[in-house]
């Protein structure tokens, strides 16, 4: 008898980074939503990447694509490239991930499995398919990443201020125009789509992250943070190399942590936790600041303090690490500017301070009252499972690929 079930649309999914491992946000994102466009496509995955990639990383990721192509960036290349970086107009970041040779073979190779609709994720792998009219294509810009780097030259030190405020320059000029080139465009939240420098922003279609409250689940079995540091009053978790998160780890403990001592009369301790931390995230480590690098299992770092502190102060975008603290039942405390990306009124689930003497205050009051934190703790988890849900998060994009492939089909 022939199979009679209905073809599912194949959708080409070009990344800038293979989606392994899990400890940076557009892996994260893209990891996630594979596994539920899956559902509904058939799925090419297209990856650049700087490192080699392992026959078992490759395997892991068969159970949300059905076909896997790797294209290997050359850092050679990429210093050539940069070396001729004044000469050229585009953003830093997008002349390290762009490399002529790919482009052509990548086009080719996209071709080849006739997809009805593409995928594009970050500006970066923009200049892949950005003309490529053969496929009705979408660009998930993510972040407004002008923002991002206008707002970290502020915080940054003298000699890196420059490069950063030219980056945000040259990606103004590249956010404004790029997503003309588009048939559709995503981005994570509405604090970053007000942010895009194009007049039709509104156009933009909001698709915000999600979290895995199954995996994040704090009557999980977790083994304990490896180490004796003692008890522990707040954590930071994150990808410890990412500029918003060294800016963010030192406020902790230069300004928040000071002002903490001098409400209290005692040190705050403090745990830094995340992959690829920064020098200037190690120089902070102390006697009353652990920094664990790279753990196994980064659940037990949200577990190992009661409090979760997240001082972002030049983020664009909504902040998995929040979600995922909530989910685990952590009392959050964090800046407006992190809350507004959220894009939902997360009610009383979430704290909010504004300089280092509100931290203090919150932080204070939140370790001394252990039934408050929580009763907090399970109206935040059951707020995000309700309002971040993946499936939920990423219907949006499911319905607007759809929508395109069948336009493509009809072509």
């Amino acid at each position: 008898m022939p199979n009679s079930e209905p073809r599912k649309p194949r959708v080409a999914v070009v990344t800038p980074r293979f989606p392994l491992p899990l400890n940076k946000g557009d892996r994260l994102r893209i990891h996630h939503q594979l596994s539920i466009l899956h559902r509904h496509f058939d799925i090419d995955l297209h990856c650049l990447s700087f490192r080699k990639v392992s026959d078992s990383e490759r395997e892991s990721m068969m159970d949300r694509c059905d076909h896997l192509t790797v294209y290997h960036l050359s850092w050679f290349r990429a210093i050539i490239r940069m070396i001729w970086a004044p000469m050229s107009r585009r953003p830093f970041q997008v002349l390290l991930f762009t490399e002529k040779r790919l482009i052509r073979d990548m086009r080719q190779r996209i071709l080849q499995r006739s997809p009805d609709v593409l995928l594009a994720q970050m500006v970066r792998t923009a200049e892949y398919v950005k003309d490529f009219d053969a496929v009705p294509h979408v660009l998930d810009i993510m972040d407004t990443l002008h923002a991002g780097a206008e707002r970290e030259a502020e915080k940054a030190p003298f000699w890196k201020r420059p490069l950063l405020l030219e980056e945000g320059r040259r990606l103004v000029r590249y956010e404004h125009r790029m997503p003309n080139y588009f048939d559709a465009c995503t981005i994570i939240s509405r604090q970053d789509r007000d942010l895009l420098p194009h007049p039709d922003r509104d156009a933009v279609v909001i698709v915000p992250n999600g979290v895995n409250t199954d995996f994040f689940d704090p009557d999980a079995t977790v083994q304990p943070l490896d180490g004796d540091s003692g008890p522990l009053d707040v954590a930071f978790c994150g990808n410890l190399g990412y500029a918003p998160n060294v800016v963010a780890a030192r406020y902790l403990v230069q300004d928040i942590a000071p002002a903490f001592e001098s409400l209290t009369g005692r040190p705050l301790k403090v745990l830094l936790s995340g992959a690829q931390p920064a020098q200037a995230v190690l120089a902070l480590a102390g006697r009353h600041v652990r920094v664990a690098a790279n753990v196994p299992d980064i659940r037990s770092a949200y577990l190992a303090a009661p409090l979760f502190v997240a001082p972002m102060l030049v983020n664009t975008g909504l902040q998995n690490k929040l979600l995922e603290a909530m989910a685990l039942r952590r009392v959050c405390i964090t800046t407006p500017r992190a809350l507004s990306a959220m894009g939902k009124d997360p009610g009383a689930t979430v704290v909010s301070a504004e300089n280092p003497e509100d931290f203090a205050l919150q932080i204070a009051r939140w370790l001394d009252d252990e039934g408050r934190r929580r009763h907090m703790g399970r109206e935040a988890r059951r707020w995000v499972a309700s309002a971040f849900d993946w499936t939920t998060a990423t219907a949006t994009l499911v319905a607007l690929l759809m929508k395109h492939a069948k336009k493509g089909a009809s072509a």
